[in-house]
């Protein structure tokens, strides 16, 4: 089946992985949707991963037993570059999903369940960026000093993983819109210097490679800063999972195809589902999509 037609069917088939099933818009509140655990506080508030901005913080939350070093789930919040905090996590469902009224929002962040994952013996990481709130700044100048606070934060954590705990041959980002747009350039450019990469942010000799990546309604397309670009040049890029609604008029489903050909193209293993009916930062996603992306995760790392 061409995967362009695919965005008609509940399930997507790529590189022999089946993600799904998939649903429409207002699944959140069916009851074979995904239970979202309680809310649990993180272990650790507040960490400073550089020390440029004051939003250069993170939180981390860590597994209850930890006999070995875990592996770490790095979150990466939405919000178009503009706004959206860390303690956007954990939450629980929170109804259908807002109109966009402009650049700023409304934001409705779905985010990852914190307490299962860390149930499960993953390290949980809930991170702030610089937000940029000038009027008419391109793109590049939103996206560039985040994905550089996202390297920095990933070097960051693994320069202290004996501290904390963490593997740091394990590392995955999980971002939604603009978080995983961030999530898409720490898959793709960990591996060689670019300009994401600013040494005055700290730890400049350590690694900023990341083994796996979720992208929720994240592939977004600009001609100055392109994820496309990244792909041709990498040298290596982990698993990546993709998952987009096909009502989402501020990151269209195509996008996400478009994205996925590319991945494929350059022999990379990544994954794709399309949410029928579903539209930008919607609760289908923490409805249905929840399982799948700690099966992925599993996979990724022998879990």
């Amino acid at each position: 089946m061409d995967v362009r037609l695919s965005v008609f069917v509940a399930t997507i088939l790529v590189s022999g992985l089946s993600v799904g099933p998939a649903f429409s818009q207002g699944a959140s509140s069916d009851s074979s949707a995904y239970q979202y655990s309680q809310p649990i506080e993180p272990t650790f508030s507040d960490i400073s991963y550089a020390t440029l901005s004051p939003s250069q913080k993170l939180d981390l939350y860590l597994p209850a037993a930890q006999d070995r070093p875990v592996p770490v789930v790095i979150w990466i919040h939405g919000g178009g570059f503009r706004v959206g905090d860390k303690h956007s996590m954990p939450r629980r469902n929170f109804g259908p999903p807002p109109t966009p009224e402009g650049p700023d929002g409304p934001y409705q962040i779905q985010v990852p369940d914190v307490a299962a994952l860390t149930r499960k013996g993953y390290a949980v990481v809930s991170l702030n960026y610089r937000l940029l709130r000038r009027p008419g700044a391109a793109f590049v100048d939103f996206a560039l000093p985040a994905v550089q606070d996202g390297k920095a934060a990933v070097r960051f954590l693994r320069a202290n993983a004996t501290k904390y705990g963490l593997d740091p041959e394990k590392f995955a980002v999980w971002g939604n819109s603009a978080g995983g747009f961030i999530a898409a350039m720490l898959a793709l450019t960990g591996q060689e210097p670019t300009a994401f990469d600013d040494p005055t942010l700290g730890n400049s000799d350590i690694s900023s490679a990341v083994q796996a990546a979720v992208i929720w309604y994240g592939a977004i397309e600009v001609k100055n800063l392109s994820i496309a670009h990244y792909i041709t040049a990498a040298k290596v890029i982990p698993p990546i999972l993709i998952a987009n609604g096909d009502a989402d008029t501020s990151v269209p489903g195509v996008q996400a195809i478009r994205l996925n050909d590319e991945l494929l193209k350059k022999g990379a293993k990544s994954t794709l589902t399309i949410l029928p009916g579903a539209h930008h930062e919607d609760p289908a996603f923490m409805a249905t999509q929840m399982l799948p992306t700690f099966k992925f995760l599993d996979a990724a790392f022998g879990q």
